[in-house]
């Protein structure tokens, strides 16, 4: 190694990294040691010295970026040019400046592509390949994957037990194979990070092929099992043993020894057994399991505070033996066994499916010449893999040895993040004996594991390389710990932290003093005014004061709707609260209401006061948090920016755009078309829209053409088909020819007070002249750019449509009108590059390509805003900071959960541990885990920590320095009380399970920071002692602040008020306060004459205003749409006599037992398909004789025998196409259906001219006669009249109703409709006539509302009961 020069500015670690050579060099740097710098000062110094033969053009130096490998090959360039002007006649330099541009300074990915343009005919390929645009990879992926599903179900006809019928009925959704679709797409991908995917995929599926439990026993996945299993075991002793020193404390439950030292020893045998025993035993180990009950111990023996935390601690042992009793080894090792044995043939089906569709894909890139980024890196592979290699023994091709000669050194940035297939392209490139591999990297900044990155390459060398420099065997290991980024507050608090919660068994890491942060950063030198130093980081706690609820895990959030529902709310409401606490501490160091916090500036190379710009807020994800961050932070008038990478669909001006592109696509579709009439494009108006509707039937499409041919523009519209123009005058009601449309599906549409009749008797519409001409030019515009989507460019449709209607100039004047015409250019520019990189064009695809990218919830990202240029506060996601530094930096969202949502899904997957399917009994139709899910997701929820422990570290290695940390709970003391547990703990390291069960970075920031002595707040909240011994942390040289905001406290920052605050006096401030709180305010002099002064008149106005009600309060009660059904519940409820006790039970229970239930049953729900061998509840027994009335062949029916012979064959048919079940089927009684054409009506049903079966409706009715009869429309009218005497009640009120009729006939060309029940007739309700009487009222509307849509009476009304058989005219 060449000798340090005298003087030099390196440290001697870095010297080391500088200067040595001869091996394969793995250099850990951590945050801010400058990694970059170094990795420049080696090559500058390789290729400046002449006498060793290196040269920049003979370095392969491959970076994460193209970013840094600009930035790195200019520090390359700006060091030679330095050179070069001390020595002006050096050919050496010069050469090497010469040789730079052709230099590989490349990211891993453009190297791929050089060796491809390099070798293609190896491949082959077509030289002129280009890089797939990830959309239309996705557009692709989903063509290839239909085609091949489309396949497999045509061969599985062939074959009724076919292995991919069952995974389809294992892995898809109820209605689609979408489901199936992502599992092949993942499980595509996740292979593609290995050198072999087919392999890997084939062998993955082999391992479900188990001979029997003792060979099971020795697979990954038990081991994996086990190892978690003494983890959460090694755990619990730990909490019993806490427990048991709290138990033993004075005024401590001393009884409760006893059975602490009872439950130690079973966990020790747990832990024996599972060391020992083999894994077909431990079911039945487990099995026996159980704690005894707690000794007494009298009251006043006892504080009540330590028997319950001693409680607390027993209970959390019980419920972790349990979970691992219940989820690990709740079944014998032979079910296990048996439920590999049934999925290996489908794991077989899925892993040939996943590698045909990867060999379609291939083929149908290469056709195209398109290749993505990971055949880049196997396509690479492949060249420079000799065509003998096998999978565990990869030799190098000639092409790589030609590599291997041409590069004296291999040079990696951000090791800690290549994968497996990087990792053996870098390999087979590299010499051996000796290596020339200099590898630089922080495993703990590696955080892209989503990305397949895998942070085990570089552990596995950091423990095998050595770092002393004559002992090394197979490389050498360099430690880059000084930090000279940051202020020694940040270290020394990131130091703190990181000693207690980074481990090797939760963080696959040790945080120890190789790995720990030194300073070297230096700053000038700050004014000592006392106390402490204002860069002292901060630790800022929000207390809800338990209001709302605590954010609920992913797992129970996933479970329901309503219950994501509260998690978003809760997250908003969380996001603003942190975003008011930061504004205030914004303010202050910005000295807008304190002494600025003073920063160093570089560039003055001096301090100044903090500004907006050197602030940033990092969070976990910014797709919720950041725009109300943001929006918080506005109003508060601080500038604030960031990239949102959602949302770009929802916003308004793009769903316009986007609409009129759908309307010129195809016309006929009305969402889009109203979106677009209503937009300012047209402008039209709600009673516009309304006339435009009424001018014919059909789609909204055809109205607007004839509106528009009213309105005097009809040569315009010469190419279209006329519609309805008689005598110049147009009739609507034209295109419904019959009422078979209707009763195929059609919904018939009719308001009370203007009838439009189904032979084309409706009455004129006219269309104002200024309407029909905006119409007639909107029909002109969209002719002709119907014609350019056909004709020309998409992009240039896009801008025409911009240029033609004006609405980008006009969408500019509203409100942040920079970013929705950046929103809407960026539109174009899209547009513009999915032409370039697609071989899909015309409107039609792009339109299918975002509905696409829409439904599996995508976007683009709105366009960035304006304030980046200027003074403002940045917010980032900590992925995104990686890298960057930051004067002043803001970490909240601490206390929101860990996504572990991917945790749950039905299929995981691992790179050692292989598939992770659940197993799906289909029989009953439930899943369940299977062993590889339980040890896949146990030890991917470790590796998640592991995962967020880096984020974390990331995130607080970015300040250079100030660094606030923000949280939010519910329960701040009952959390702290929890914090404190860890303050017993005698080690620096928290323990493992209090690690192992952390859910938010608070979860470990809590307990690390409460055992510091600066957390004098916190230790008092929790009864912790705040002086003399503090354990562990006592002689730490880190300092802390510790503050706490309550919802009220924020409140008072407020938009509105904050600014009053500051241009306002005191005084003015007290005011508000009481107006905010609506307390009196007493009034100065000045404002007291003022009162004085205001007239009566004035007092008349100010006391009518504010005793304004809304006169229309009462009628908002009364539902604007309702169904017939729902009018028929209320009059009936109101009607109905009250039961008696005794009659009410007895009613209630001779219904349930109809369908085999007990008497808990209250509820009618939808029951899952495993519990339908039950009886079918009244309201399912109706749908099932609904359905087969709808499909009986009337026209075949003839006496009674053939009825039942028809009514069955009939049934049969409808199971056989699953339209009902086998067991709905069974309980249905085929005489009871002929019985109905014995009867009179059942006869003309049978003779009818037409017929209309389960015909829906709607029917606008005025309020008043809806409702017509029900007492509560009478109190409301009465209370009305009192409050407004001039208002009438219900007044142009109209209902809309819908309803369904079961059949409507005609015959003898006389109209007759006839409902079915099948209700339980029950006699001492009055049987029949009271039942008959109870739907008078559904009939009469039913009759009301066909006859006012059809124009022609109904003529017989009749009701048929199948419970009895017996027919009723109303």
């Amino acid at each position: 190694m060449i000798a340090k020069p005298e003087g030099s500015m390196w440290s001697d670690d870095q010297w080391k990294a500088i200067a040595l050579s001869g091996d394969d060099i793995l250099v850990a740097a951590a945050a801010g040691s400058g990694k970059t710098a170094v990795l420049v000062e080696r090559i500058i110094r390789k290729i400046l010295d002449d006498t060793t033969g290196f040269s920049v053009d003979r370095l392969l130096v491959a970076t994460f970026t193209k970013a840094a490998a600009a930035e790195m090959r200019g520090r390359i360039r700006e060091a030679l040019e330095r050179e070069l002007d001390r020595d002006q006649d050096n050919e050496h330099i010069r050469r090497q400046l010469a040789l730079l541009g052709r230099a590989s300074i490349t990211t891993l990915h453009s190297f791929c592509m050089e060796v491809i343009r390099r070798y293609y005919q190896l491949i082959p390929l077509d030289p002129g390949f280009r890089i797939l645009n990830e959309h239309e990879a996705d557009l692709m992926r989903q063509d290839m994957l239909e085609e091949l599903f489309e396949e497999k179900y045509g061969e599985a006809e062939q074959d009724q037990g076919s292995t991919f019928l069952r995974l389809a009925d294992w892995f898809s959704g109820e209605r689609t194979d979408d489901a199936l679709y992502r599992l092949v797409q993942r499980l595509y991908d996740f292979s593609r990070s290995h050198s072999w995917p087919a392999s890997w995929l084939r062998d993955t599926a082999a391992s479900f092929h188990v001979a029997d439990t003792e060979a099971l026993g020795q697979t990954a996945w038990v081991q994996s099992v086990l190892a978690d299993a003494r983890l959460a075991l090694n755990g619990a002793a730990g909490l019993l043993l806490q427990a048991k020193t709290i138990a033993m404390q004075p005024g401590g439950p001393a009884p409760y020894v006893d059975n602490l030292n009872e439950d130690l020893s079973l966990v020790a045998s747990l832990l024996e057994a599972i060391d020992s025993s083999p894994w077909e035993s431990l079911y039945g180990i487990f099995r026996e399991v159980s704690f005894g009950k707690l000794k007494s111990v009298r009251k006043d023996d006892v504080l009540p505070e330590l028997q319950e935390r001693v409680k607390e601690l027993r209970d959390h042992v019980k419920k972790t033996v349990n979970e691992l009793k219940s989820a690990l080894f709740g079944r014998p090792a032979s079910e296990f066994l048996q439920e590999l044995h049934t999925a290996a043939p489908l794991m077989q089906e899925l892993a040939e499916t996943v590698v045909s569709f990867g060999e379609r894909y291939r083929e149908a890139k290469a056709s195209k010449g398109l290749v993505d980024f990971n055949d880049l890196e196997h396509y690479c592979l492949h060249i420079l893999r000799h065509p003998d290699s096998v999978p565990g023994h990869m030799m190098p091709s000639d092409a790589a040895m030609e590599y291997r000669e041409q590069f004296d050194e291999v040079l990696l940035d951000e090791y800690q993040d290549t994968n497996s297939v990087q990792e053996d392209i870098v390999r087979l490139i590299s010499r051996e004996a000796p290596g020339n591999r200099f590898m630089v990297g922080d495993v703990k900044q590696s955080i892209y594991r989503f990305r397949l990155a895998e942070p085990g390459l570089f552990l596995d060398k950091y423990k095998k390389f050595s770092s002393d420099v004559n002992t090394s065997l197979v490389g050498m290991r360099i430690d880059l710990a000084r930090n000279f980024r940051s202020r020694m507050e940040v270290v020394n608090a990131v130091n703190v932290l990181f000693r207690q919660i980074m481990n090797e068994s939760v963080a696959e890491i040790a945080y120890d003093e190789r790995a720990e942060l030194i300073s070297g950063a230096s700053f000038p030198e700050r004014e000592d005014t006392g106390g402490m130093s204002p860069y002292t980081p901060e630790l800022l706690l929000i207390d809800r004061l338990g209001k709302g609820a605590e954010e609920p895990s992913e797992e129970s959030a996933s479970e329901e709707d309503g219950g994501m529902m509260e998690v978003e709310a809760l997250e908003m409401e969380t996001a603003q609260l942190e975003a008011r606490a930061i504004a205030r501490r914004i303010r202050e160091m910005t000295g807008e209401s304190g002494k600025p916090l003073m920063v160093y500036d570089k560039a003055l190379k001096s301090m100044r006061p903090a500004g907006y710009g050197d602030m940033v807020i990092l969070l976990r994800s910014a797709m919720v948090w950041a725009p109300l961050i943001i929006e918080e932070l506005r109003q508060e008038g601080i500038p604030a920016f960031g990239e949102q990478n959602k949302g770009y669909f929802q916003a308004t001006e793009v769903e316009i755009i986007l609409s009129l592109l759908q309307v010129i696509d195809n016309p006929r579709q009305d969402i889009p078309l109203a979106s677009v009439l209503r937009s300012p494009i047209l402008g039209l108006s709600e009673e516009e829209m309304a006339q435009v509707r009424l001018c014919a039937k059909g789609t909204y499409y055809d109205a607007l053409k004839a509106a528009a041919a009213l309105g005097g523009l009809a040569p315009v519209l010469d190419s279209e088909r006329s519609l309805g123009l008689v005598d110049g005058k147009w009739t609507p009601g034209t295109e419904l020819e019959s009422m078979a449309e209707a009763a195929a599906g059609h919904e018939l549409v009719a308001g009370s007070s203007s009838s439009a009749s189904m032979r084309m008797n409706g009455p004129n519409v006219e269309i104002s002249t200024e309407l029909g001409t905006k119409l007639g030019l909107f029909m002109d515009r969209l002719r002709r750019w119907r014609q350019e989507a056909r004709q020309g460019s998409l992009s240039e449709l896009i801008w025409g449509i911009y240029s033609e209607t004006g609405y980008l100039d006009w969408i500019g004047g509203l409100p942040g009108g920079k970013q929705r015409q950046g929103n809407l250019t960026a539109l174009y520019d899209r547009a513009v590059q999915y032409e370039q990189d697609t071989s899909s064009r015309g409107l039609f695809r792009f339109l299918t390509f975002v509905s696409r990218l829409r439904e599996r919830g995508g976007d683009l990202g709105t366009a960035g805003g304006t304030d980046s240029q200027g003074n403002a506060v940045r917010l980032m996601t900590i992925h995104k900071s990686k890298g960057l530094e930051f004067p002043v930096v803001f970490v909240a969202g601490l206390s929101k959960n860990f996504n572990q949502q991917d945790l749950n899904s039905p299929f995981l997957m691992h790179k050692e541990l292989g598939f992770g399917p659940k197993f799906v009994d289909e029989g009953m139709r439930v899943s369940y885990p299977t062993l590889p899910n339980l040890a896949i997701r146990r030890r991917s929820q470790l590796e998640l920590l592991a995962e967020e422990m880096r984020v974390l570290y990331v995130a607080l290695t970015r300040p250079k320095e100030k660094m606030i940390l923000v949280g939010t709970v519910k329960d701040l003391p009952k959390k702290v009380s929890a914090w404190a547990q860890a303050d017993h703990n005698p080690e620096l390291l928290l323990p493992d399970y209090v690690l192992a069960r952390g859910r938010s970075y608070l979860d470990w920031i809590g307990p690390a920071v409460i055992r510091h002595p600066s957390a004098t707040l916190l230790r008092e909240m929790a009864g912790l002692p705040v002086e003399g011994n503090l354990g562990v942390l006592a002689e730490d040289q880190s300092e802390w602040l510790f503050s706490i905001e309550t919802p009220e406290s924020l409140a008072q920052g407020m938009s509105g008020i904050a600014d009053d605050v500051q241009a306002d006096s005191l005084d003015r401030m007290n005011k508000l306060k009481a107006l905010h709180n609506l307390d009196p305010v007493e009034l100065d002099s000045a404002t007291a004459q003022q009162e004085d002064a205001v007239s009566d008149h004035q007092w008349e106005a100010i006391d009518r205003r504010l005793s304004w009600s809304y006169r229309y309060e009462a009628v908002s009660q009364i539902s604007a749409k309702t169904s017939v059904t729902e009018m028929k519940k209320l009059l009936t409820l109101q009607d109905s006599p009250s039961l008696d006790l005794i009659e009410e039970q007895a009613v209630k229970r001779q219904s349930q037992e109809d369908i085999g239930l007990g008497a808990s049953f209250t509820l009618n729900l939808r029951r899952p398909k495993f519990m339908e061998s039950a009886k079918l509840t009244p309201a399912e027994r109706g749908t099932v004789y609904h359905t087969i009335m709808q499909h009986l062949p009337l026209q075949r029916l003839g006496g009674a025998a053939e009825r039942i012979s028809e009514i069955e064959q009939t049934i049969r048919y409808l199971v056989e196409k699953e339209i009902i079940t086998g067991e709905q089927a069974a309980v249905v009684e085929p005489a009871e259906i002929s019985s109905l054409f014995d009867c009179a009506v059942g006869k003309q049903l049978m003779e009818a001219e037409d017929t209309w079966r389960e015909m829906p409706f709607s029917y606008a009715l005025p309020a008043a006669e809806a409702y017509q009869g029900l007492a509560f429309i009478d109190q409301i009218a009465e209370q009305t009249a009192n409050d407004h005497p001039h208002v009438q009640l219900l007044q142009d009120e109209t209902v809309l109703i819908q309803g369904v009729v079961d059949c409507l006939f005609r015959h003898n060309g006389r109209l007759v409709l006839l409902d079915y029940k099948t209700d339980r007739v029950l006699e001492h309700r009055g049987g029949i006539p009271a039942l008959a009487e109870q739907y008078r009222f559904q009939l009469d509307l039913y009759a009301k509302a066909l006859e006012d849509i059809l124009g022609e009476p109904v003529y017989e009304k009749w009701l048929y009961f199948f419970d009895g058989g017996q027919a009723v005219q109303v």
